[in-house]
């Protein structure tokens, strides 16, 4: 008999009119938001979100089309970057490398240089240097039949 009495009473009822006497603004105004967000189970949430088809809608090439490259290289800070990769470290190492090798090129010069006076020099005091030792005796041992210096 109830189930009838409210059917009746639905049916006598002008739905369309009532919800157009409620004011919609004023529920909503009335609603108490950070009470409804803080019972919401974001974790719950986020496991049900398929990353895999969130990444793929997004538009790459829009995305970095919106990256405005200059500021963000001007946002970098290069002597801090120098400090960390240490290329002072490597400019200095390869600069004295380049420096030993042109001193070595001019020591050998010289040494060839000074090869080159000294056979002149001999021609021209008539020198004999056939029997001259080839260095020192440490370093190219003492010829046979020459008899060792002491201390």
């Amino acid at each position: 008999m109830a189930e009838r009495v409210v059917g009746l009473v639905l049916e006598a009822i002008d739905l369309d009119a009532l919800l157009a006497r409620v004011d919609v603004d004023g529920l909503i105004d009335r609603v108490d938001v950070d009470k409804i967000v803080a019972r919401v189970d974001v974790d719950a949430i986020v496991e049900r979100v398929d990353i895999d088809q969130l990444i793929a809608r997004v538009d790459v090439d829009e995305l970095i089309g919106r990256v405005d490259v200059k500021k963000l290289v001007d946002r970098i800070d290069i002597d801090a970057l120098v400090e960390q990769t240490e290329v002072g470290t490597i400019i200095a190492r390869s600069t004295s490398g380049v420096a030993s090798e042109a001193l070595d090129l001019v020591r050998a010069q010289g040494v060839g240089l000074d090869d080159f006076v000294a056979r002149w020099v001999d021609r021209i005091l008539r020198r004999r240097t056939g029997d001259w030792p080839a260095g020192p005796p440490v370093l190219v041992g003492t010829p046979p039949g020459t008899p060792e210096e002491g201390p």
